[in-house]
């Protein structure tokens, strides 16, 4: 399965990965993100900033 330039769904251990609070803004959409450069689910914007 390719994965290039698109998210991805994986399942990983709650107690090793702490999902952050960001804000787009592009479109102003609230999301939980993790990695250097999250991208916002509803317009995939990178231009984020973390809440």
């Amino acid at each position: 399965m390719c994965s290039v330039g698109g998210p991805t769904d994986i399942d990983l251990p709650p107690d090793r990965v702490t999902a952050k609070d960001y804000r787009c803004k592009e479109c102003g959409e609230r999301f939980k993100g993790i990695g250097k450069r999250p991208m916002c689910p509803s317009c995939q914007s990178e231009d984020v900033t973390e809440l």
